[in-house]
């Protein structure tokens, strides 16, 4: 596929957590003696967790003898990851010895965001192989080398961060414009019971913006997410765009019609 995006990761940790059922679904392994282990491991596991939308997991190629040999297929979305779990140095007798090869399929935005929560939840540099010489092959058949395969995944980080900063600026501007609504807004007005209620608001707003860049300074994506839902949910409360005083005119702020006003009215009976 001309828009399928391939990279290739170190696995570091495995276990027996997974097992596949009658009807071929992957599930949470519940001990005894299940139709399949799965030994997933901490890239796939990374991934997954973090695809909060995932709404499909499909084991493509379930495993046989070897329980890291799978092929599992994640669709969240518009987006489809495509899981390829091979050995590829001590004929995978050490967990070590295995690489997840990663196959995107779909729009550059959320798979870079994916690629970049990866990076952050393994908290080490998945394109760093245990046994560099052995993983070459593995990089031959995604037309990658060592040194560019490095660097594609630096640059999908990258893109991923940026794409959180883009968000944090939007909300900050978004911050500005409802600022300078509520400045206008009090100063039209004589008193309102609420206004100190409003104006701490918008400090807890731009309190939240100051976690959230401090989160992705960290590369702490959900902490940059949940720091910019409270900014939002604080400005929404902040915002006096709804809410013109009887006979006012707040500027850039479009009056709410009355009981008062002449409308049309239309009998639906």
């Amino acid at each position: 596929m001309s828009n399928t995006f391939r990279l290739a990761a170190q696995v570091v940790r495995a276990g027996p957590h997974h097992e596949v059922d009658a009807e071929g679904r992957l599930r949470p392994r519940r001990g005894g003696k299940g139709p399949g282990v799965v030994y997933l491991g901490d890239v796939a596991t990374a991934l997954i967790h973090g695809l909060q939308e995932a709404a499909t997991l499909t084991l493509v190629r379930p495993p046989k003898f070897d329980e890291q040999r799978w092929e599992l297929e994640v669709k969240a979305g518009d987006l489809t990851v495509r899981i390829h779990s091979r050995p590829y140095w001590g004929f995978g007798l050490v967990t070590k010895g295995y690489v997840n090869v990663l196959e995107f399929s779909g729009p550059e935005a959320p798979r870079d965001r994916v690629i970049f929560d990866l990076a952050a939840a393994l908290g080490r540099l998945p394109w760093a192989f245990s046994w560099p010489a052995a993983a070459d092959r593995i990089l031959q058949r995604l037309e990658f080398n060592r040194s560019s395969h490095a660097e594609a995944w630096k640059n999908a980080v990258q893109r991923g961060r940026d794409g959180l900063r883009d968000d944090i600026l939007t909300m900050e501007a978004r911050r500005e414009t409802v600022a300078k609504r509520l400045h206008a807004w009090l100063d039209d007005v004589e008193e309102e019971p609420t206004s100190t209620h409003r104006q701490h608001r918008l400090m807890e707003a731009d309190e939240d913006l100051e976690h959230a860049r401090k989160a992705l300074k960290e590369d702490h994506a959900p902490g940059v997410e949940r720091a910019l839902a409270r900014a939002e949910a604080a400005l929404i409360e902040v915002d006096p765009l709804d809410e013109v005083p009887d006979g006012g005119h707040v500027e850039g702020i479009t009056p709410v019609l009355t009981l008062e006003d002449d409308l049309d009215v239309v009998d639906l009976t």
